[in-house]
């Protein structure tokens, strides 16, 4: 049986008056990528953030590695959680050396730092390329890449993912996919991911949860949900 890394329960997230997420419970296995499923509004980025510790009107229960954890940036880092938002987040007007660079900025140690910087330039090859070059220069594949490294440099137990597809060729949100597969696979990081384009990451992931309206409607094996017919009607409104 696969051991629970993060275990979150009787999450309720408000904004202002308004309640966003209702009660929701989920957790994350060791070793496995998880994606969360539901239409636009179902409050999938909601949950990834507020797991983060992005907004400060939540209530439940956050138990990472172990432990009870307050959610909060810093301490979610600190714990070994890495986040990586949606739109290619990169300081442009830095190299890639430099970008790798602030996402160990909770390291002090430069020998370290220098060895991660180059275990993950050789696992991004394009990094490794163009490692002086500004980031604004980089195409949008090349900036999420450099956005997914950074993400990587604390060597995470786990990887919160926002959309990594959006704004992508297809092409190029293929060879993302096939990347995100192979972090889980080299560096045993687990991975959850919220995602629109569902077809390709059907393919990698291992189980996912379906929200609509900030609520959980099912969980399983993504074999289980993509034959699911209540996957389409969802995405339909046709249930809620």
């Amino acid at each position: 049986m696969n051991n629970k890394l993060l275990n979150v329960t009787n999450l309720d997230v408000h904004f202002g008056p308004t309640q966003v997420i209702h009660n929701v419970d989920y957790h994350v296995n060791e070793g496995e990528i998880l994606i969360l499923m539901g239409p636009n509004g179902a409050g999938k980025t909601v949950l990834l953030k507020s797991t983060f510790g992005l907004f400060e009107k939540s209530t439940g229960t956050v138990e990472f590695d172990g432990k009870v954890i307050h959610p909060h940036p810093s301490s979610m880092v600190e714990a070994g959680m890495s986040f990586v938002g949606q739109g290619k987040r990169v300081f442009p007007s830095l190299t890639i050396e430099e970008n790798l660079r602030m996402g160990a900025y909770l390291w002090s140690d430069k020998k370290m730092i220098q060895a991660r910087t180059e275990e993950l330039i050789q696992f991004f090859p394009v990094l490794k390329k163009k490692f002086k070059q500004i980031a604004y220069y980089m195409s949008g594949g090349e900036q999420q890449i450099l956005a997914l490294a950074r993400g990587l440099m604390m060597n995470p137990k786990l990887l919160l993912l926002d959309e990594p597809s959006i704004g992508l060729a297809p092409k190029i949100v293929q060879s993302v996919f096939e990347k995100i597969a192979e972090i889980n696979k080299t560096f045993g990081t687990s991975i959850v991911v919220v995602e629109h384009n569902l077809k390709s990451l059907l393919n990698i992931a291992h189980r996912g949860y379906i929200l609509a309206e900030g609520k959980m409607l099912m969980e399983g094996p993504v074999e289980k949900l993509a034959d699911s017919k209540n996957l389409e009607k969802v995405f339909f409104g046709e249930i809620a």
